[in-house]
């Protein structure tokens, strides 16, 4: 059976569910909780995508997303591998963390937007881990009861599909999430048409026709972004991937497996192979760089302009 199209574009809400591979844990504890919200963060602002809603359970997790210029599928491979790479570290293991393609489901947001808020805050309930969810600490609820949050949750556009004023949005959700009103079980009843769309008939039909599947200009793979990355820095790719220890030549390889993760979702491992270095190794010296990057505003600066000047967009 084909599997069903992603169907992406600028401006389309979806609803994103990344499992477990065969049912397992994704999360162990609040530490890693707290890391996958930190990874989220950190791509909404480079993806430039809405995050309306999330809830992360013990073995899956479900987002409400809007689309930015950048394709979905790049932001969610991008925070899934960079995201397993370190519960593998932490735990010691091997293998594939989540199953190998998240579901995606294009959602009629006119119709069915306040049905899929409720559908994701409610998870926690229906497992029952909790008798309310506003008892759930990891997931987005409890933001949109007290009206505050992190500026990578867009609550100021989430309220806004609940109500004309946010006093009156607040108020309907909480009705919302009473079981007040004709939503309430909504969203789980709809059936996926073409197994990806959520919503009537009409809106499956317009969809199907005007959304088009994503496409990229260029496929990055370790070795495309390392030849780009060295190509800047005045270096070949045999420099990298030779045994030297001359600092910028050791710098220019940390760029190049930091830029494949972290703007393409590019394992640490496929980088290190490329370079023939341990994975380990290579690893850790991306994690420094991440730190000095936090630190050293001027290498910041730099590695900008070289994503710039190498085009390493996705």
């Amino acid at each position: 059976m084909a599997r069903p199209p992603r169907l992406q574009a600028p401006g389309t809400v979806h609803h994103l569910i990344a499992r477990g591979n065969e049912r397992r844990e994704v999360f162990r504890d609040d530490l890693d909780r707290e890391d996958y919200l930190g990874r989220l963060a950190r791509y909404q602002e480079r993806f430039q995508f809405r995050l309306y809603a999330y809830c992360l359970m013990p073995n899956h997790v479900h987002l409400a997303v809007e689309q930015g210029l950048t394709n979905l599928s790049t932001f969610m491979h991008a925070l899934q591998s960079s995201y397993a790479q370190r519960f593998n570290r932490r735990y010691e293991r091997v293998g594939h963390l989540f199953q190998g393609r998240y579901k995606s489901f294009l959602v009629d947001c006119d119709r069915y937007f306040l049905a899929l808020i409720r559908y994701i805050h409610a998870n926690p309930v229906k497992a029952g881990m909790v008798d309310e969810a506003r008892l759930y600490r990891w997931s987005s609820d409890h933001f949109f009861r007290s009206g505050a949050s992190p500026p990578w949750l867009d609550l100021d556009g989430a309220l806004a599909l609940l109500g004309p004023s946010r006093r009156e949005a607040m108020d309907r959700y909480e009705a919302l999430m009473s079981d007040i009103g004709p939503t309430a079980s909504a969203y789980e009843a709809l059936v996926a048409r073409e197994g990806s769309v959520k919503g009537d008939e009409k809106f499956a039909l317009a969809a199907l026709k005007q959304v088009s599947l994503p496409r990229r200009s260029l496929s990055w793979t370790a070795e495309t972004v390392a030849r780009a990355v060295a190509a800047c820095e005045g270096l070949s790719l045999n420099e990298l991937a030779g045994p030297t220890r001359i600092r910028s030549v050791s710098r220019a390889r940390l760029f190049a497996a930091y830029l494949g993760r972290e703007r393409f979702g590019i394992p640490v491992s496929e980088s290190a192979r490329l370079f023939r270095r341990e994975e380990t190794g290579l690893a850790h010296g991306v994690r420094s760089l991440e730190d000095r990057l936090r630190r050293e505003p001027e290498l910041k600066s730099h590695l900008e302009r070289l994503v710039q000047t190498a085009k390493l967009r996705a």
